[in-house]
């Protein structure tokens, strides 16, 4: 049976903490987007990703290092040289995807979009992610009623700390290294 959408969650790399707990997070509702008819593929221009294996993931990862997907739906990409890896040979050549979710049909419709724009409020565009529980929510009311709501929570420090702890603390060391 082929699928009647899929879910394409763009995101930096297997090195970002928030990427991590948010590709877990899908993963943990993968079940019931499969029951939906449904697929969930992760995207990243991060050259040799690890997060499927890192992470448990059951679903694939795409490397698109060109950004060819990003761009094709719009999703922010940060140029090389202002990406956390600028001096790594081989590394986000075409930029640095930032996170973004796309819910496309089978006839390539696009029944949800959404795509961060990097700040210094949002972590360079780590948080304020819709959150996942959200977005499938929306899925199965798209389905039945053909319509979603427009409110969904997002990702903070409060939610990486409940729902990925080792994630967090990630992120409390790299803030205090900056001191």
């Amino acid at each position: 049976m082929a699928d009647t959408f899929t879910i394409k969650v763009f995101f930096r790399g297997d090195w970002c903490p928030w990427c991590n707990g948010y590709l877990r997070d899908f993963n943990g509702h993968l079940e019931t987007i499969r029951g939906l008819g449904g697929s969930v593929v992760g995207i990243t221009s991060q050259i040799g990703n690890q997060s499927k294996e890192n992470n448990g993931l059951n679903f694939d990862i795409q490397v698109d290092a060109e950004n060819v997907e990003a761009k094709k739906y719009d999703i922010f990409i940060t140029p090389k040289a202002e990406t956390p890896l600028a001096e790594v040979d081989g590394m986000y050549e075409h930029g640095m995807v930032q996170p973004g979710v796309v819910v496309e049909d089978a006839d390539g419709k696009i029944l949800y979009r959404w795509a961060i724009v990097p700040s210094e409020m949002n972590f360079g565009g780590a948080t304020d992610r819709p959150l996942v529980a959200d977005i499938v929510g929306a899925l199965e009311n798209i389905i039945t009623h053909g319509s979603a709501p427009d409110d969904f929570g997002s990702t903070d420090m409060a939610y990486l700390e409940q729902s990925h702890p080792d994630q967090h603390k990630m992120v409390m060391d790299y803030l205090a290294s900056l001191k």
